[in-house]
């Protein structure tokens, strides 16, 4: 026998894609369990799931693993995903101090229910925060709280408030 002939012929067809078969909602909950990165790097593991995480139906963002987080990420996924995002996690730097205000708008029109804002220094935080009336839990660090608005009735569904340094 051929030393040729004990290997297996090797077949040119790709190996079948499995993933394909799940059911778009156990995609969406295997998706939104995965932090934000996890989940779009996911997308290179199927055709089923490219761009998935465009379309979940809700949207963790933690960007409190990286702290050296561009603020030009989190602009890009405010703008690219249209869906509801449930949490926004980040440890600020100089740069991004400035964003907050336009991203706690961009949050609140999502129907976000919990915010982590952690401030590398002393900072005000914008009032925008008092639109976030569907808030469950928010946590601060470092800021000042700004002048309650005229008409502001609280945050009705509120649960769980931590404030560190404020």
């Amino acid at each position: 026998m051929a030393a040729g002939s004990r290997h297996r012929a090797r077949t040119s067809e790709p190996p079948a894609d499995l993933l394909i078969f799940l059911p778009p909602p156990l995609l969406d909950c295997i998706l939104t369990r995965l932090d934000l990165r996890d989940a779009v790097c996911a997308s290179a593991l199927s055709r089923a799931w490219r761009r998935r995480w465009e379309a979940l139906p809700y949207l963790p963002l933690s960007f409190l693993k990286n702290p050296g987080t561009p603020q030009v990420a989190v602009d890009r996924v405010l703008i690219r995903y249209p869906g509801n995002i449930s949490n926004f996690s980040f440890q600020l730097d100089e740069r991004s101090v400035g964003r907050v205000a336009d991203w706690l708008i961009a949050l609140c029109r999502r129907g976000v229910e919990s915010i982590n804002l952690q401030f590398p220094f002393p900072s005000s935080l914008h009032s925008s925060v008092f639109l976030c009336t569907q808030l469950v839990y928010l946590e601060l660090h470092n800021c000042g709280i700004p002048p309650l608005p005229i008409g502001f009735t609280g945050f009705p569904t509120l649960k769980d408030l931590n404030l560190d340094r404020v």
